[in-house]
């Protein structure tokens, strides 16, 4: 027991002579940890939220809208950005493939409804059909997804696209092939293809994905059996924490951030359940540095706020890194 305790106080010299700023031994952030979300795949995430965290060497994890990518719509990241957050040792994650609540939309593949077309007048090839704007989540054509557009201009000489006007309810469709209206092959997906299909088109673009962050903060006990088929955890809101021993990895707990929050506010509850607690604290944010998203957060509370997890060592994971260590036992949490 006396050399077990001159090796601890030989190793707090050191660090004290070498002006290391460290958690003391026997305290601090030991089994704690923080995970960083970004949902929706803003393009202000990857202009002002990446090079602070690059700065300060701390990963986060990003809930991308499958369709958002590479969609011409520019408050969005694109591939070429998604994959470079990749490789600086980011996670994507699928945040589904249209942003819908599984309250709004056919929640199984049984449930799937084929869309009543009808020939635009003198435009052929294209469709038109009256829906419910917050029942649409995306089309299937014969097995195949069609692209969703933001303007009837780009439809129109595009195959295998769409457009949702929500001021007159009504859906324009330039199928990939004409008969496939006539053979009914044309239909609105469900949840069950949104958990399944946004997965598919982030790992076709060559994305390592194995976790899901549900749109809204919305979940169900239902969906979350669902989506064992698809995903190895997921991400939800309830703002709380995780507790050692008493975690369901497809129903991670996250505490939203509002754009009022002040810096100070956030590090109290990692300081509260991380550090004092020894808690996995998962934090919900959007946009950053700009008024893109909804409840975007100022760059400099997200500098503070990374300066005081570097300097107070605390752990800061990817979810899929941070599943492995408090649930699979894979690992422990470091810098």
């Amino acid at each position: 027991m006396k050399k077990t305790g001159g090796i601890r106080l030989f190793l707090l010299a050191v660090v004290v002579a070498l002006g290391v700023t460290a958690v003391p031994l026997g305290r601090g952030c030991q089994a704690g940890m923080v995970s960083l979300v970004f949902d929706d795949g803003l393009s202000s995430v990857y202009q002002y939220a990446f090079p602070v965290l690059v700065r300060y060497g701390l990963v986060a994890t990003v809930g991308v809208i499958a369709n958002r990518v590479d969609s011409g719509d520019t408050d969005f990241m694109d591939e070429k950005q998604l994959h470079e957050l990749e490789a600086a040792g980011w996670e994507i994650a699928s945040h589904s493939l249209t942003h819908k609540r599984p309250i709004d939309i056919p929640k199984f593949y049984a449930e799937e409804k084929c869309l009543l077309l009808k020939p635009v007048a003198g435009q052929r090839p294209l469709f038109e059909a009256k829906y419910k704007y917050e029942e649409l989540a995306g089309l299937m054509e014969n097995g195949r997804l069609l692209r969703e557009r933001s303007s009837n201009k780009m439809v129109k000489n595009d195959p295998g696209s769409y457009y949702f006007d929500d001021l007159i309810g009504e859906v324009l469709i330039h199928p990939f092939d004409p008969d496939s209206v006539e053979k009914q092959q044309i239909r609105a997906i469900s949840y069950e293809r949104e958990l399944e299909t946004s997965k598919k088109e982030l790992t076709d673009r060559g994305f390592a994905v194995s976790t899901y962050i549900t749109p809204h903060n919305y979940w169900t006990p239902e969906m979350s059996e669902l989506s064992k088929r698809f995903y190895a955890q997921v991400a939800n809101g309830g703002d709380n924490f995780n507790r050692k021993g008493a975690t369901d990895r497809f129903w991670l707990k996250r505490f939203v951030v509002h754009s009022n929050d002040t810096a100070e506010a956030i590090i109290g509850l990692i300081k509260e359940h991380a550090i004092r607690e020894n808690g996995w604290v998962i934090f919900c944010l959007h946009g950053i540095g700009s008024d893109l998203g909804w409840e975007p957060w100022d760059a400099a509370k997200l500098g503070q706020l990374a300066d005081f997890l570097k300097k107070k060592a605390v752990p800061v994971v990817t979810i899929d890194k941070g599943v492995k260590i408090w649930v699979e036992g894979k690992g422990k949490p470091g810098i």
